[in-house]
Parts: C-alpha cells; structure tokens; sequence
C-alpha cells in the first residue's frame, strides 16, 4: 500500500536505496483507518471477517496479476495469511509466511476484552476468520511460522501442506550490552520497570493496562521509587493519561533508538496475554543483556528456560514479586542477564535465521531441477 506517514516512507526509502524494487499501490477506501469502525460493524451482518475488508484491495490484485505477468520468479513468499484473499496464477513455489496463528489473537481479545463491543468484533472475527486462515493457507505449497508451537496448531488443521519454523530474530551487533560505570550515581538509581513496542497494537495495550491495574500498585509498594516506562510508537490516550496521573510513569511515543531506553531499564517487562507468534521485545531486550519478566503468553515461541534466561508469571502477585526480586537480587538478575545474551546469540541471531530460510529455498530449488 501507499506509505500515509513518514515512518513508511522512510522504510521504502531504505529499501529502495538497497536496489530493491519497491511497487506500492493505492490504499482502497475500506482500509482507510477513518473507516475502519464503519466496515467491523458492517462484517457483524457480513458472512466475511473483516480481514477481508481490511487487507483486499483490487488495486493490489492488479499489481500482483501484472508483475506475475510480466515478470519470471524463482519462488513468492507473502506475508500473513491474509493474503491468501488474492489470486496467484504461477506455477512456482509459493509460501506464507505466518506471523502468528491470527484467530487465535481474536480468540484471546475475545477472552480478555471487557469493553461489550470489542468482544462481539473479536468473538465474530475469531468464529469467520477460523476457517478462513486454514482455507487461505491451503493456496500455498509452504507455510513458515515462528514457532514449533505454531506450526503444530496449523497442521493439525491443514496437514496437506509442508510446514518450515523460521524464528523471529534480532541483530546481536547493533542490540548488545551497554557496559556503564560503576559509579554510586549509577548503582544507586532508581529501578527502571521497561516495557516496549507498538503500543496502539492491542495485545501491547491491554497488556500494560493488566500490568497498571493489578501489578504496579503492588510493586510500588515494594519499589516505592521504581518507575515505568512505556516506549513505543502510537500510545493511545488511556495509556498516555497514566503518565499524566502518575510522575512515576513515563509514555514516550515514538522513539529514535530503543537501545537508548534498554540500556537504562532495570528490568524488562513482557505482560501480555493476548497475541500470537513470538515477541520481539523479548529477543531484543535479552540482546542488550536485559532481564525479563513475562506472563507465559508473552513468551510463547521462544526456547526459553524458566527461571535461567527469564522468569514466566501469569498472577499479578507473582508477577510484582519476580520484578522486585530482581531489581533487589543484582548477582541474580546479572546471571539472567548473561545467559538471556547467550540464548540469542546462539539461537535467534539473523545471519542464523536468515541462512535458514535460504537453505529452505535452495533445497525446493534444487527439488525441481531434480525432477
């Protein structure tokens, strides 16, 4: 689609400096964000989820029908299973790329929400869109996922098709450790409770409302100076009205580096139980030599050990006692924090990740020459 902010054009942009060819088509008017309540409510009577709505476009259609046209490939891959909504006339082999197992989120919002009307958008989303996700996946010969816990869930229901676990990575070089003096300054500051991301994403939202409502006051019984920062593009005004009623609470909006706030961050904090996936944030902050603490959601994918590379707590009790543990316990969260760096450099690295889907490529290669 048309990049309609400055942070999209600067993606392309980038890419485009790579000698990467870059198409964009325009945003059709029912995946304008004005409209977007008015097509949920409309797919409440619709028979189509309003992913549909959301993600099709005829623009696009066209786009994909002339560069197939036009154009010869060794291999498609597509991102999310969304666009399984598109035709793909080629004869070549054809991936989708799952990000997450997407009725699953709507499962779990629909599980979570409060709010009477996001629940019936969930409950409707989860019970069309069901279906629809192992149909869309079906049109493709591969499907990658991030997880071995995600891939399970979809073959169970469309075993037909060959499944590949690519994890979610991080660049170890440029998110490392920041080494800081040992200074009284230093030492002695006031513990930093970190959380990052997306923060409009709903999963990130309802997450640190969660951990706002039945943790912070809590910890900050046992922390009386801890403070909270919440970094991360597009906080909506809930969130953003935390820090206005507490001086504790910081909401940055977007940022110029995240390392600049992970380096300061005592503890990293992952309290989601919505989504799907793997969560980067997690890769990320154990890069720069952070400590986690997570609600089992919030880890989901990740070849994680509790209690070694990270501490999993779902109960708000539970939660604050493993974040003041180890804002107290320095030798124990610096034993945490070394074997969290270890986790990523041997296992979710990019060069690692990225060597993989190339061996996944090369080996369907090398299958049609054979036949």
């Amino acid at each position: 689609m048309e990049p309609d902010n400055d942070e999209q054009r600067s993606g392309i942009n980038i890419l485009k400096n790579k000698d990467i060819e870059v198409q964009t088509v325009p945003v059709a008017i029912n995946q304008k964000k004005q409209f977007k309540r008015v097509y949920q409510l409309v797919s409440l009577v619709s028979s189509k989820p309003y992913q549909y709505q959301q993600y099709y476009s005829a623009a696009m259609q066209k786009a994909i029908d002339d560069r197939l046209t036009r154009h010869s490939y060794d291999t498609l891959m597509v991102e999310f299973s969304q666009m399984g909504y598109y035709r793909f006339n080629s004869p070549i082999p054809m991936y989708v790329d799952q990000h997450n197992v997407e009725y699953e989120i709507m499962k779990r919002t629909y599980e979570t929400e409060n709010n009477f009307l996001r629940k019936l958008l969930a409950s409707s989303e989860y019970r069309k869109y069901k279906k629809q996700e192992i149909e869309n996946c079906l049109k493709f010969d591969s499907c990658l996922t991030t997880s071995a816990r995600d891939a399970e869930i979809l073959k169970e229901q469309a075993p037909s098709i060959a499944y590949h676990v690519i994890p979610n990575g991080v660049d170890s070089e440029f998110f490392k450790p920041v080494s800081t003096p040992a200074h009284p300054s230093v030492v002695n500051k006031p513990p930093v409770v970190l959380f990052t991301g997306t923060i409009s994403y709903y999963p990130n939202t309802e997450g640190i409302i969660w951990f706002h409502r039945n943790v912070w006051p809590l910890l900050k019984e046992k922390q009386p100076d801890a403070t909270l920062c919440i970094a991360g593009k597009g906080p909506p005004t809930e969130i953003r009205q935390l820090a206005a009623d507490d001086g504790s609470i910081t909401v940055t909006g977007a940022v110029d580096d995240m390392r600049d706030y992970y380096a300061e961050a005592t503890v990293v904090i992952v309290p989601l139980r919505v989504g799907g996936g793997t969560r980067l944030k997690i890769l990320e902050g154990m890069a720069m030599g952070k400590a986690i603490v997570s609600t089992t959601v919030g880890a989901e994918g990740i070849s994680h050990t509790d209690g070694k590379d990270i501490l999993l707590r779902d109960t708000p009790k539970e939660f604050c006692e493993a974040v003041s543990e180890l804002i107290n316990d320095r030798d124990r969260r610096a034993l945490m924090e070394a074997a969290g760096r270890t986790l990523v450099e041997t296992q979710y690295d990019w060069k690692a990740v990225v060597s993989k889907l190339c061996d996944i490529f090369d080996a369907e290669k090398s299958q049609e020459i054979d036949s």
